[in-house]
C-alpha cells in the first residue's frame, strides 16, 4: 500500500456473525456501519442502520447473520476510480480494505474524495451540485418525506419556513436512526405502533438545524474540506438570502473520482436494480441521450443511471422503479433528473425525457439572455449615434 493510501486507513467497529441483536443494537445506534464476521475472523458483510430499519420482521433474538448486507471489498493497492464505484455501488459510506484475506480497514468515502482533490482544481460548486433542490417545511409529515425521497430517489430534503429560508435539513436516515430507538421491537404489534407514530410526526422532530452551507462560486475543494471537518455527507448550496438553490453530497464528488483516468467520451454507470439481459439496452438508453445533446452540453463527462426496484410494488406485473439520471460534463454543466414507473425502461424513459427537457430549456434561456444582450447594445449604439 502507497503511504497516500495508508494516510486513509481507518478502523471499524465490528461484531460476530451469531450474535444477537439484542446484543449489538447499542453500538448501531452510535455506529451507522458495523463490519461483521463470522468465528474464524472471515468477513461476511456489513450491518447498517439503514438496512436494518427496512426490514419488516424483527425480533430481539434475530442473528445478525440474518440482518447483514454482504458488499465487496477492496484491495490496498485497488485504484481510487475503482474505491469510489465500490462504495457507490454498494451505497454503503466505507469500502473494507483485504489483505492476503484479512480485512486491514476501511476507506471512508470522504478520505476517498479528499485524496483525489486534484481532480476538483478550480472547479466551482455551481458546476457539480444538484440545482432546485426537493425542499419540505417543518410541518411535513415524516411519511410524506419518504414518499418524496423515494419518488424521487433522494437521500437528502432541505427544509425551508414560509420565507424559502433554510432552516434544516432532513433524511429518511434520520428516520431509520429514531426507529432503532424502538428496536428490537418485543413484540411486531409494538414495532408497529412505533412506526406510525414516527410516520405521523412532522419533519421539524428530525431535522438537523445545524446545516452546512456554501455558495455556488467557491471552490469544491473548499467544500471537501467543511464535509470532513464536520463529517457531514452532504452540503445546502444557498444564495445570499438563504435560499436553498442547490444541493452537494458525498455521492456526487464520488461519482466524478469514480471516472477512470484519461477517458474520453462519456464515462457511463449503471447502478443499483437492473437484470443483466437489460443492462446493454438500459446504457443505450442513456448513450443516446448524451449523444444527442453533445453539441450543446459538451461531448465528455460522466453519466450516472441510479436504478432501484420496489418488488412489493407491481402493475400488471411490472415491478415499480426509481430512476436517478445524472450527467456532469465537460463544459462545467450538471443535469439531473428523477422519475419512477412501472418496468425499469419505462422509468428511464420518463427521466430520460425530464432531463431532455431540462437541457432544451436552459438552452432556450441561453439564447434570450444573448438575443436580449445584443439588443442593449443596438440600443447603446443607437443612443451614441443620437449625440444627447
Amino acid at each position: 500500500m502507497s503511504e497516500e493510501y495508508s494516510s486513509i486507513l481507518s478502523d471499524y467497529e465490528s461484531v460476530k456473525a451469531d450474535e444477537k441483536l439484542s446484543k449489538v443494537i447499542k453500538v448501531l445506534k452510535k455506529k451507522r456501519e458495523i463490519l461483521v464476521f463470522d468465528e474464524r475472523e472471515v468477513f461476511l458483510g456489513y450491518l447498517t442502520q439503514r438496512y436494518l430499519t427496512r426490514q419488516s420482521r424483527i425480533q430481539a433474538d434475530t442473528k445478525v447473520s440474518n440482518l447483514m448486507k454482504k458488499v465487496t471489498t477492496v484491495s490496498q493497492n485497488s485504484s481510487l476510480d475503482s474505491v469510489a464505484s465500490v462504495i457507490l455501488s454498494t451505497k454503503i459510506q466505507s469500502a473494507p480494505v483485504e489483505e492476503d484475506g484479512k480485512i486491514i480497514g476501511v476507506f471512508k468515502d470522504i478520505d476517498v474524495i479528499r485524496l483525489s482533490a486534484e481532480l476538483f482544481k478550480d472547479q466551482k460548486v455551481r458546476e457539480v451540485m444538484t440545482r432546485n433542490p426537493i425542499c419540505v417545511t417543518p410541518d411535513t409529515p415524516v411519511s410524506r418525506l419518504i414518499a418524496i425521497s423515494r419518488t424521487n430517489n433522494i437521500s437528502r430534503s432541505p427544509v425551508i419556513d414560509e420565507s424559502n429560508k433554510l432552516i434544516g435539513i432532513v433524511s429518511p436516515h434520520d428516520v431509520s436512526e429514531l426507529l432503532l430507538t424502538k428496536l428490537p421491537g418485543q413484540t411486531r404489534g409494538d414495532r408497529a405502533a412505533a412506526q406510525i407514530d414516527i410516520l405521523s410526526s412532522p419533519v421539524s422532530e428530525i431535522m438537523t438545524k445545524n446545516v452546512v452551507v456554501c455558495k455556488g462560486d467557491e471552490l469544491v475543494l473548499e467544500t471537501i474540506s467543511k464535509l470532513y471537518k464536520t463529517d457531514h455527507k452532504a452540503l445546502v448550496v444557498i444564495d445570499n438570502d438563504n435560499h436553498p438553490i442547490g444541493i452537494l453530497t458525498t455521492t456526487d464528488l464520488l461519482e466524478t473520482v469514480s471516472k477512470p483516468p484519461q477517458e474520453e467520451g462519456y464515462y457511463v454507470r449503471v447502478i443499483g436494480d437492473v437484470d443483466d439481459a437489460d443492462m446493454d439496452s438500459v446504457i443505450e438508453m442513456g448513450v443516446d441521450l448524451v449523444k444527442k445533446f453533445a453539441s450543446v452540453i459538451g461531448t465528455s463527462g460522466l453519466l450516472y443511471i441510479h436504478s432501484k426496484a420496489v418488488p412489493k410494488k407491481k402493475f400488471r406485473g411490472f415491478i415499480l422503479y426509481q430512476i436517478r439520471l445524472r450527467v456532469s460534463t465537460d463544459k462545467g454543466n450538471t443535469y439531473v433528473a428523477h422519475s419512477e414507473g412501472y418496468g425499469v425502461f419505462s422509468a428511464l424513459a420518463v427521466a430520460v425525457d425530464r432531463m431532455e427537457r431540462e437541457i432544451i430549456t436552459e438552452r432556450e434561456l441561453e439564447i434570450q439572455q444573448i438575443q436580449s444582450s445584443e439588443s442593449e447594445r443596438y440600443i447603446l449604439e443607437d443612443l451614441e449615434e443620437l449625440d444627447l
